[in-house]
C-alpha cells in the first residue's frame, strides 16, 4: 500500500482546521516567557494597587526561577529592582500570564532567590 504523503498531510491539516473552528476562543498564549520591563512595571503597580507607579518607576528583572508552589502554568519567580528617582528597592515577585496580561503577586520563592541579587547590582 502506497500513501501519498502530501495528500495525507493536506487531509490531516484540513481536519485540524475543522476541529479548531468548533472550539470556543481561548486565552492568548504568553507573548514570551517573562514580561518585558514595561509589562513587569504595570504588573507590579497593579500588585501594589498604585497605578501611579507605572509612570514614576522603572522595573528591572534580575534572577528568575520556576516559582515555588506555583498556582499557574508558567509562573516564574524573579528578583525585581524598582527604581524611582535616585532611590531603588529590591524585592521578589511571581509573574504569570493570565491569558490577557502579565500579573505579579508576592513570591513564595524568597529562599530560592538571591538577595541581594548580583544581577541587579
Amino acid at each position: 500500500m502506497r500513501i501519498d504523503l502530501p495528500a495525507a498531510l493536506l487531509c490531516l491539516s484540513l481536519l485540524g482546521a475543522c476541529a479548531r473552528a468548533d472550539r470556543p476562543a481561548t486565552a492568548q498564549p504568553a507573548p514570551s516567557k517573562l514580561p518585558n520591563a514595561a509589562q513587569a512595571g504595570k504588573a507590579i503597580a497593579e500588585m501594589f494597587g498604585d497605578p501611579a507607579l507605572m509612570r514614576d518607576v522603572a522595573v528591572v528583572l534580575g534572577t528568575c526561577i520556576p516559582a515555588v508552589d506555583a498556582e499557574y502554568p508558567g509562573q516564574t519567580a524573579c528578583t525585581v529592582k524598582v527604581q524611582s528617582g535616585a532611590g531603588a528597592s529590591e524585592t521578589q515577585a511571581d509573574f504569570y500570564w493570565n491569558g490577557e496580561r502579565w500579573v505579579a503577586q508576592p513570591s513564595q520563592s524568597q529562599d530560592k532567590l538571591p538577595f541581594p541579587d548580583p544581577k541587579l547590582g
